[in-house]
């Protein structure tokens, strides 16, 4: 399709064309002067462009320095939980085998004094 622009200069061209040399000139200077405006035009909507193109780059390399920075600072909280867990973990372990060593114990002496006629027959 055509722009509004282009259809009018071609109006205006074919009106003109039907008139004399001095007509030719104005013509011509007519459709020069609108080729510049329209250069113009898009010349400042090409710049506007740009500019918003630049302008989400930005956004975009803000964003990621952001994200970034986000996925660092969660690893760093994720290295920190695993270190307190592992510590707690070993923590739990070793209060777990003294549990068991002391239960081993008492078994053993519960099992020694229900085995020793001898102090069974004392407590009578």
């Amino acid at each position: 399709r055509s722009s509004p622009l282009s259809r009018r200069t071609r109006r205006a061209r074919t009106a003109l064309d039907m008139s004399g040399p001095e007509e030719d000139d104005a013509t011509e200077k007519f459709s020069l002067e609108l080729e510049t405006k329209q250069l113009g035009e898009l010349q400042e909507s090409r710049d506007e462009l740009l500019s918003r193109v630049s302008n989400l780059k930005q956004d975009l390399q803000d964003w990621r320095f952001k994200l970034d920075n986000q996925v660092k600072a969660y690893r760093g909280e994720l290295g920190d939980l695993r270190k307190t867990l592992n510590s707690e973990v070993a923590q739990l372990r070793d209060e777990f085998q003294d549990l068991r060593a002391t239960l081993r114990q008492q078994l053993e002496a519960t099992a020694a004094i229900a085995n020793d006629p001898a102090e069974a027959h004392a407590d009578e």
